[in-house]
């Protein structure tokens, strides 16, 4: 095979990875489902309803550490970006098609846990701006979680 070809077989292998992270195949990671479980039981609920349920105190404390998780995202995201920049810069630097589609698994990843943590921080904070949007979705929120089991039938 020559270099031409190979080069190309490279490009479209690197390229069919990419679209298959990007097209939503890996999209539903542990953290996401770890964290919808955590705020309203499964799927997103307007607000992150679940957070609804907690005092303005506890809020802010979700919101500050959501965006210390925000910031070493980014900082995540950018030293790897600074590694691949040397690592495909250097004059015999050749990264196998593997360690690509990693990396841009890696990229796709800590974006989609950046953008997470960046809307759990959002929502904390208009809760606790608004009190009473906050009540009337715990109400609702408790109301739904009884339905399903997993709130304490009142006494």
């Amino acid at each position: 095979m020559d270099t031409e070809a190979s080069t190309s077989a490279d490009t479209d292998g690197i390229q069919g990875a990419v679209n298959e992270i990007f097209a939503g195949k890996h999209a539903d990671t542990g953290f996401n489902q770890l964290i919808d479980h955590l705020l309203g039981g499964g799927a997103r609920i307007l607000a992150d309803a679940g957070l609804s349920r907690f005092c303005e105190q506890r809020l802010a404390a979700i919101q500050h550490e959501a965006e210390v998780q925000v910031d070493e995202c980014l900082h995540g995201l950018q030293a790897m970006s600074h590694v691949l920049g040397v690592a495909l810069g250097h004059p015999q630097g050749h990264l196998p098609e593997t360690v690509l589609a990693g990396v841009a698994w890696h990229f796709h990843g800590q974006l989609h846990a950046l953008e997470r943590w960046k809307e759990l921080s959002a929502n904390a904070a208009g809760l606790r701006r608004n009190r009473r949007v906050a009540d009337d979705l715990a109400r609702r929120y408790a109301t739904w979680a009884r339905s399903v089991g997993e709130w304490p039938e009142a006494s």
